[in-house]
């Protein structure tokens, strides 16, 4: 998940914003994967194929959310027979292919909440099941219908049609001063947050 310093009016103050993967009802990147490797289940959860991934990236040319990666680095050595792989997990990922969140769809299975919700520290994570109405921070259980229409709910580019799964809730108070997330990081990394306020207050 990639956390972005947002400043979208000039007489607001910044707020960060975190993106993941929004495992779209209408996914562009599943339409132009040549090769399938590419696909939604009937969950909703968008999902890589590392076996079948040819690492062409037109999938990340199609993601309008910059959701996805591409696995430049060295990776532990990987083999399609490997017992511990799956799509689900990502694990282990091979080194060229695509790579993206993936909702953590095996915890889910346990009934655990993805990685990213568990270790939240603020508990701003919430994860669930739009069918069952019921979504979980691990603190609290709310009725998802009830929390998005109580709090003004937004799905990000929405008006794109790729019917996002993740929705934002807008803040109602502010806690910390934005300037606490550019503690404890690098230089670079705090001149690249910085410099994103600038560009946001152009567009």
């Amino acid at each position: 998940m990639k956390v972005y310093l947002m400043k979208p009016n000039p007489e607001s103050d910044p707020y960060w914003f975190p993106k993941n993967c929004f495992h779209c009802d209408n996914p562009p990147c599943v339409k132009v994967c040549p090769v399938g490797a590419t696909f939604k289940r009937t969950d909703n959860a968008v999902l890589v194929d590392a076996d079948r991934c040819i690492g062409c990236k037109f999938c990340v040319s199609a993601c309008p959310y910059s959701a996805r990666i591409v696995n430049w680095i060295d990776t532990p050595s990987y083999s399609g027979k490997d017992p511990n792989y799956s799509p689900e997990t990502s694990v282990p990922s091979q080194h060229g292919v695509i790579g993206k969140c993936d909702f953590c769809v095996d915890r889910a299975r346990e009934g655990k909440l993805p990685y990213c919700a568990a270790s939240c520290p603020m508990g701003v994570i919430y994860y669930g099941d739009r069918n069952e109405d019921s979504v979980t921070n691990g603190e609290e259980t709310l009725r998802f219908s009830q929390l998005i229409k109580d709090r003004a709910a937004f799905r990000y580019l929405e008006e794109l049609g790729t019917q996002p799964n993740v929705y934002y809730l807008p803040p109602t108070e502010r806690i910390f001063p934005y300037e606490r997330g550019l503690n404890n990081i690098s230089e670079e990394k705090r001149e690249t947050a910085l410099h994103s306020i600038q560009h946001t207050r152009k567009q």
